[in-house]
Parts: structure tokens; C-alpha cells; sequence
């Protein structure tokens, strides 16, 4: 697979993730002024529980399914890789409805363990989608492994819009019976949602299942490949290393919650304060963070059959120039988001979320400030990890992230128990955690793979165009809201911000002809450009 290729793979996902992420913030943001700062807790509750229990399904699955795929696919046996798919569904089908049994039999009891009670309803609610997701994960990596991403893509929209709407409609009608039920319900169009997007990935695999077929049958000489028990301990050994590190954020996620809600009871807030404050980190600070790096996601969801396959026939040359593509294009995208949500940290939360107090507001943009710097961090260790795992190195970011989570449990819990800082003392130890694990990966990559690391390319460059940016984010706003208002001048800000930073890419010659391939029609794009001398092949 070329370096065209996966970066065309990443702009699928890129491009679904970003409307998915869009439709996400739609509902999260009338969500919360729907079930208040309190529901959310509760809704919030359910999912670092719920992460976990699905991580232990998913996570190492999907990518071992794609690697495994990819090489086989690169060697010519489409039979093989079909195998791996078959025995995958098998495998996931078990974990789904073990983990299932588990969570929901337990809920009542997880609900207790974190602090709050009143949640079990929304830990029920969301407990069936482990059997959906784990199932749905299996079909994901096949067509990943197949450099197919139009499913996945589409599943993800799927999965938002039936949130959005079924959400919403659930929670506006419970609601009225209490705040518990009233999250619970929109848990509930959750999962229902999850079912939908697995239907379509049912259909879209029964329509090219003769294509499939007809690949197969082309092998001229069928030779027995590796005996299911071979495939199953190839899969462990790929999938338990990522699944292990995939766990340790989720699980670090609910020790965090207990953490956050307890600590926060014992410096004297009352139990609807500290579950408020731990919505206010986890439904309207974190949704607004995360959604930058659904680009770097879909990069690094690209990258691993990717290098996979060049790694399979000892392309070296393959593996250094698409682990530097990937790792460039995350800080160009990183660095900007962390800077430009820097500075409109507190526009941003009025703008999304002005029907919450104003002492909310002040609180949620409070907390984006700190969490801003992470999305650096968070953008290099998904690409990071996507290339040690295409490498063969899946253990390596797991030790790493291990060591970050370590990091952050320890400053949670002492930062959040200082009234000075409360719930502000998490969201320090979130930056701490991908700090650590972004620096230890970024060591590792250039270990195993011996990129080249260009410093004007992937930093000097970049930084300048960034400092640039904010400058202008800063004065816009501070113009405009005068004049137009928080809301309006927020929106012209971030406006301008895009505009100029693009500008000075090209200007400084920080992007290349290859990366306008990242969008439909980026082709002509690039070699105007490049005739024009404002870009380099």
C-alpha cells in the first residue's frame, strides 16, 4: 500500500469522524441543558465503566484482525485473510456476551464502587452494547485490513445520528420522572443506535460477500493455510498487548471518577456538587478536547495495516516515509487545536453551553485551558502507537502508557483533594499522563522504525504558523466581541484563526503535494499549488 493510499484510507475516516464528532457535540451540548451538569454525571458514570468492559472486548481485536488481514491480503491469500475474519466474529460474538452478563448483572454494584448510585440505571442501559460493539468491531478491522473504510465510516454516522435523535427524544421524556431516568434514557438511545450501525455493517458485508468469494476462488492452488488454533494465538499475541494499553485510560478513567467524586466529598462538596463538577470535566470539558484528535484517530486507524503491509515484505523505506507523513500531519493538526482552544477557552464553553450558570461556564472553560495542552500529547501517542503496532512492537506503548497512567492517578488524587485546584487537579493529570506516554512513544518510533526526524519540518515551522494564529485568534476575538457579540465573534475568531494558519502552512512550505490528497479532488489542488511554487513535492 502506497503512502497515497492510506492517507486517502485516513481522509474516510477523517471525514466521517469529524461529522461524527459534529453530530456528537450536538448532542452532548442539548443534552446537558436538558438533564443538567448532574444527569451528565450520571450519563458520564456509566461510560468510563462501560469503556472498560468494551476495550476488554475491542480494542486488540480490531487491529489484530487489520494486521493480520493486511499481510495476508500482501501475500496474496484472500482465503487466509477471510479465515482470520471468521474466527475473529467467533471470538468477539464470546467476549461480547460475557462482558455483557458481567456489567449488567453488576450494575447496581459498579455504581456503589464509583460513588454513585443513582447511576445504575444509565450502567444497565449501555450494558447491551457490549455484545453489538464487540461484533461490530470484527466486521470494522476486516474492511480496515482491506483498506475498505466507506463501512466504518458510515457506521460511525450511523452510531451519532440514532444518538442524536434517539437520545434526545428518550431523555426530553424521562426527564420529567427523574434526573436518573431521565440520563438513563439517553444511554438507552445510545445503544439502540449501536444496533443500527451494526445492521448496516451486516448489510454492506452480505452485499460484497460475493466479491469476496470470487477473490477466493481465484487462488489457483488451495493450500491449507494455519490451523484455527495458530490464527487465535497470533491474534492473543497481537490483540492482548494493545488491549492490555487500550484499558489502561478507560480503567485509569473509572479509577478517576471514584477519585474525582470521593476526594471531592472529602474537601467539603456536597454529593450533587462533586457529581456536577465531574460532569462539567467529563460531558462538556472533554467532548470539546476530544474532538481534534478524531483526525489523528483516523490517521492512526489508517497507519497500522499500513505499515503492516510494507512491514510484511521488509519495505523499510515504506515504513519511514509513512511513519513520517503520519507523525507531521498530527502536529500540524495538534498543535494548532491545542492553541486555538487555549485561548477561546471561555468563548467556546458560553458558545456551546450558555444555558448552564454562569459559575459552570467559568468552571467548564477553567478546566479547557488546562486540558488544551493535552491535545498535543493526545495526537502523538494515537499515531505514535499506530506505528510501534504496525511495526510489531504493540508492547511498547502499552508499557509507556502505563507509565503515564501511573503519573496521573498520583496527581489526581492529590491535586483534586486541594481545594485550591479540585476538579481543575484531573485535568492536570490527564496532560501529565499523555505527556509522558507521547515523549517515551516518540523515543520508541525512532528506535524501531530510524525515521528521520526534519526539526524545521515537524517543529520549527509549525510553531511559527501557530504563534502567528494565536495571535490573530486573539485579536479577533477581542475586536469582534465588542461588536458582534461572544457568540459571533468566537465563530469569526476560530474563522480567521483556520484561514491564516493555512495561509502560513503554505507560505513557509510546511505542507506538501502528497498531503492535499488527504481531500477529494486534492490532487489538482497540490500540483496548482506546486506550479505555483507555494508547495514542494
Amino acid at each position: 500500500m502506497t503512502r497515497k493510499s492510506f492517507v486517502k484510507g485516513a481522509a474516510i475516516l477523517a471525514a466521517a469522524g469529524l461529522l461524527s464528532k459534529f453530530i456528537g457535540a450536538l448532542f452532548r451540548i442539548p443534552l446537558t441543558n436538558i438533564i443538567g451538569d448532574t444527569g451528565m454525571g450520571y450519563y458520564q458514570a456509566a461510560y468510563p465503566i462501560y469503556s472498560f468492559m468494551l476495550i476488554i472486548s475491542t480494542a486488540g481485536i480490531p487491529t489484530a484482525i487489520s494486521k493480520l488481514v493486511a499481510e495476508r491480503l500482501a501475500q496474496g491469500s484472500h482465503r487466509e485473510a477471510h479465515r482470520v475474519f471468521q474466527i475473529s466474529v467467533r471470538l468477539m460474538m464470546s467476549f461480547g456476551i460475557v462482558t455483557f452478563l458481567l456489567l449488567s448483572l453488576g450494575s447496581r454494584t459498579a455504581a456503589r464502587l464509583v460513588g454513585s448510585e443513582n447511576a445504575a440505571y444509565s450502567i444497565l442501559a449501555i450494558s447491551p452494547c457490549l455484545i453489538i460493539v464487540t461484533l461490530m468491531s470484527a466486521y470494522r478491522g476486516y474492511f480496515q485490513g482491506m483498506q475498505i473504510m466507506t463501512p466504518t465510516a458510515l457506521s460511525q454516522i450511523i452510531e451519532q445520528t440514532g444518538k442524536l435523535v434517539l437520545g434526545l427524544w428518550f431523555a426530553s421524556y424521562w426527564i420529567r420522572q427523574s434526573v436518573e431516568l431521565g440520563a438513563a434514557a439517553s444511554v438507552l438511545g445510545v445503544t439502540l443506535s449501536e444496533g443500527a450501525a451494526l445492521v448496516l455493517l451486516l448489510g454492506i458485508y452480505q452485499r460484497k460477500r460475493s466479491d469476496i468469494k470470487r477473490e477466493i476462488k481465484k487462488e489457483k492452488k488451495f493450500k491449507y493455510g494455519e490451523s484455527d488454533f495458530t490464527i487465535l494465538k497470533r491474534l492473543a499475541r497481537i490483540a492482548i498487548p494493545v488491549t492490555v494499553g487500550a484499558s489502561i485510560m478507560p480503567l485509569v478513567n473509572v479509577a478517576d471518577l471514584a477519585i474525582v467524586v470521593n476526594r471531592l466529598k472529602q474537601i467539603g462538596f456536597s454529593q450533587d456538587e462533586a457529581d456536577g463538577l465531574y460532569g462539567l470535566l467529563t460531558g462538556s470539558a472533554n467532548p470539546i478536547i476530544n474532538f481534534p484528535p478524531v483526525l489523528t484517530v483516523a490517521l492512526a486507524m489508517s497507519l497500522v495495516p499500513a505499515i503492516s503491509e510494507s512491514f510484511a515484505v521488509k519495505d523499510y523505506q515504506g515504513i519511514s516515509s509513512k511513519s513520517s507523513t503520519g507523525i507531521r500531519l498530527s502536529l500540524l493538526l495538534g498543535l494548532p487545536a491545542a492553541a486555538g482552544l487555549a485561548v477561546l477557552a471561555h468563548p467556546i464553553s458560553n458558545l456551546l453551553y450558555s444555558r448552564l450558570p454562569a459559575e459552570k461556564i467559568a468552571t467548564t472553560g477553567d478546566i479547557l485551558i488546562i486540558l488544551s495542552a493535552g491535545v498535543i500529547f493526545l495526537t502523538l501517542v494515537q499515531t505514535l502507537t499506530a506505528i510501534l503496532q504496525g511495526v510489531g512492537k504493540v508492547a511498547v506503548p502499552v508499557r509507556n502508557l502505563i507509565i503515564g497512567a501511573l503519573f496521573k492517578i498520583a496527581i489526581t488524587y492529590l491535586l483534586v483533594g486541594n481545594p485550591k485546584y479540585h476538579v481543575r487537579g484531573a485535568a492536570v493529570g490527564t496532560i501529565v499522563c499523555y505527556g509522558v506516554a507521547a515523549i517515551l512513544d516518540f523515543a520508541a518510533v525512532i528506535r524501531y522504525t530510524r525515521i528521520k526526524v526534519p526539526f524545521m519540518d515537524f517543529f520549527v515551522k509549525p510553531v511559527i504558523a501557530v504563534a502567528v494564529m494565536t495571535v490573530t485568534v486573539y485579536g479577533a476575538f477581542s475586536i469582534g466581541e465588542p461588536r458582534l457579540g461572544s457568540k459571533l465573534a468566537t465563530l469569526a475568531a476560530v474563522l480567521a484563526g483556520i484561514v491564516i494558519y493555512s495561509i502560513l502552512l503554505l507560505l513557509l512550505g510546511a505542507v506538501r503535494r502528497q498531503d492535499f490528497e488527504l481531500i477529494r479532488g486534492g490532487k489538482k489542488i497540490g500540483r496548482l499549488l506546486e506550479r505555483l511554487k507555494l508547495i514542494r513535492g
